[in-house]
């Protein structure tokens, strides 16, 4: 622990209710991706490329700023009300069952009556109940040495990074790979290339477009820099909170505001699924994530030990 965590309060507590927990392991074979910080570090476009290398995968997530509360599942309901925004893009993207419950225990038994054979949990590292037969943990460079809050962005201090069995580093856009210490944990990198901007039914090169950003994600900048590095002239932007449901008034002002100043309004791509766009209106920013296949298949012979 750093100095400053040592002498945090709200630090030693979450360190007492990890170690003290009793957490149980699914008799389906269990995957989760997780992180420390708060805010994004690329968890959804990881367990999206991992929900499409497991058939038969069900994917259980908290369904960040759905509108029903409950357990849920794609199987009844196909839309981002009940499934949340990261949820409803799983499934869209993926086509594997995606539950939406805060308690990971029900979506367990629920994933189990839909014959799931491999549970992926989306941020579930700090579900003390639960402990999955693979943990993968997402991390900034960054978190190394960072604080637990309120003293900095991490929600546990970060030698919990031991209670992982693989450590995936996300690099930011245009980040050179990072000198780190031995952490004595199988370590692997991954970083996000842009493929171009979906609009009007046409990928279009992002090079020299003309674009108006607007977006309602945890770290919004990381998003505008995507569009800045990837060479689009930025022509304005507005941002909203994480998960906000941008309201249809709101959303004719965007799209006004962009025809103005003679700029394409684009989003990314969970706020696209979220408020049930159409790239006729508005273009979404693809991206993909790149990862080392010996990062994928070191996972996939961990899950196929069990």
């Amino acid at each position: 622990m750093s100095l400053i965590d040592t002498i945090n309060p709200y630090a030693w507590i979450v360190k007492l209710i990890r170690y003290s927990s009793k957490p149980i392991t699914p008799d389906i074979p269990s995957i989760t991706v997780g992180n420390l910080r708060t805010g994004g570090t690329g968890k959804t476009p990881f367990v999206i490329e991992l929900a499409k290398r497991l058939e038969d995968a069900a994917v259980i997530t908290l369904g960040y700023g759905r509108k029903y509360k409950g357990v849920y599942s794609s199987d009844e309901y196909k839309d981002p009300y009940h499934l949340g925004d990261e949820g409803y893009m799983i499934f869209k993207k993926t086509g594997r069952i995606v539950i939406a419950a805060k308690n990971r225990i029900k979506a367990i038994e629920k994933s189990r009556e839909l014959g799931a054979k491999y549970l992926i949990f989306d941020d579930a590292f700090q579900y003390f109940r639960l402990r999955a037969h693979v943990n993968v943990l997402l991390l900034r460079p960054s978190d190394i040495n960072a604080n637990v809050l309120p003293f900095g962005p991490l929600r546990e201090p970060f030698d919990s990074y031991k209670n992982a069995d693989i450590l995936v580093f996300n690099l930011k856009v245009d980040e050179d790979l990072p000198n780190l210490p031995d952490l004595e944990k199988p370590t692997y990198f991954v970083h996000y290339k842009v493929i171009g901007i979906k609009y009007k039914g046409e990928m279009l090169s992002p090079k020299g477009l003309r674009v108006y950003a607007f977006c309602g994600i945890a770290d919004p900048f990381s998003f505008i820099k995507s569009l800045k590095v990837s060479g689009c002239e930025l022509a304005g932007y507005k941002i909203y909170p994480d998960h906000w449901w941008i309201s249809e008034r709101s959303l004719r002002r965007i799209k006004r505001k962009a025809e103005e100043i003679k700029a394409i309004p684009v989003c990314t791509e969970k706020d696209f699924y979220r408020l049930n766009l159409s790239d006729d209106d508005f273009g979404v920013l693809k991206v993909e994530l790149i990862g080392e296949e010996d990062m994928w298949r070191f996972i996939m012979g961990r899950l196929e030990m069990i």
